[in-house]
């Protein structure tokens, strides 16, 4: 028996969902340089017709020569419903980002969150629709569905995406971040100081709840320290959208992996507003480097960061400033959070939900 690794993921920018198709690939990979890797052979990574397959090739034929390369002849989703299927077929499919080909049902799907449903307004109509009926129906048609929360494991139950009872929870890992290499020039690069900002990551989608983090920066008594928005786009497109930085708030735009871990390792804190999340990577990821984080109890963001983070309402203004503020005047109440978040961050690593994936799987059998 063996497994097949649904490479689709390549042909997108690497965000939240895919990084965890990467990450899951390069931990099964160091579980068979590792020896063990409890199956027969090793993995076939399976990827459509195109140039970010190619480099996708390269990176796992660099890593493990020993590892099958399938490059199919077909596009995208044309490819995994089509040709995908039809890939090895006594194999298990492990699909890790939301969606799989409908007629393999030797298949365990990773599917993330319910918030096409949750939050429509996110997404265009060609995704939910894409999403409404494709979804549904494979996760019905597949062996097993795994999430990455109890919070979206009751989200997909709830919607009736996923049936009751068949959805397993395992936890992302966090720890790639320990991989990076921090930019030692980027503080003085935007002009920033250690513990003279609080960072935010930037993203239009409106679940990510930017615009009340905005005028929460601004509603504070003092703008000191200043919120750095950083990621998702330049501040032409926000400002595009209605989203213009106000006094004590600045837009670094799109920033390297090593320009991040830098600004993590550097922030007075992590602001971190979302309405809903399936996971949240950013919290574990500035726990990871010894970063404070302020977070809003919505999602599963309280699941996974537990007492590790301080949490306020993604709804109010008024107690977002005044906890930016309490977190800004208290050093002791930042060296706790610091002190808890590495503590909490220590239990997500790729290496276990890898080998909680592959342990699943054995108990599935071979059918």
């Amino acid at each position: 028996m063996g497994i097949v690794f649904n490479g689709r993921f390549a042909t997108r920018p690497a965000t939240g969902v895919e990084r965890v198709g990467y990450e899951l690939l390069r931990a099964l990979l160091s579980l068979q340089d590792q020896n063990r890797f409890p199956f027969t052979v090793p993995p076939t990574l399976a990827v459509p017709n195109t140039e970010r397959a190619d480099a996708l090739k390269t990176y796992v034929q660099t890593r493990d020569p020993r590892i099958t390369i399938r490059k199919g002849l077909l596009p995208g989703q044309i490819w995994e419903q089509f040709e995908l299927p039809f890939i090895t077929p006594s194999s298990w499919l492990i699909s890790p980002c939301n969606l799989g080909p409908i007629s393999r049902r030797k298949q365990l799907l990773i599917i993330h969150d319910a918030q096409w449903r949750t939050v429509p307004e996110a997404y265009s109509f060609y995704f939910r629709a894409l999403y409404a009926s494709l979804q549904p129906r494979l996760a019905r048609r597949v062996r097993h569905v795994v999430t990455v929360s109890q919070y979206s494991k009751n989200e997909l139950e709830r919607f009736n995406i996923v049936p009751r009872g068949k959805t397993r929870v395992i936890y992302n890992g966090a720890d790639h971040i320990l991989r990076v290499q921090a930019d030692l020039g980027t503080l003085a690069r935007y002009g920033l100081s250690c513990n003279g900002y609080i960072l935010a990551l930037g993203s239009l989608a409106p679940h990510k709840n930017l615009r009340m983090l905005i005028n929460a920066a601004a509603a504070r008594k003092s703008q000191h320290p200043e919120l750095v928005i950083a990621g998702g786009t330049d501040a032409r497109i926000f400002s595009a959208h209605g989203l213009h930085p106000q006094q004590g708030c600045r837009f670094l735009g799109r920033v390297s992996d090593s320009e991040l871990k830098a600004l993590y390792e550097n922030a007075l804190a992590l602001a971190f507003p979302s309405i809903t999340e399936g996971f949240g990577l950013p919290p574990l990821e500035a726990m990871y480097c010894g970063c404070p984080v302020l977070a809003s109890h919505a999602g599963a963001v309280p699941e996974v960061c537990g007492d590790a983070a301080l949490y306020t309402d993604p709804q109010s203004i008024g107690s977002w400033a005044s906890t930016m503020e309490e977190l800004s005047s208290s050093q002791e109440l930042r060296v706790t959070l610091a002190a808890r978040g590495r503590e909490s961050a220590r239990k997500y690593t790729w290496g276990a939900a890898a080998r909680a994936y592959l342990d699943l799987l054995a108990d599935l059998g071979t059918a």
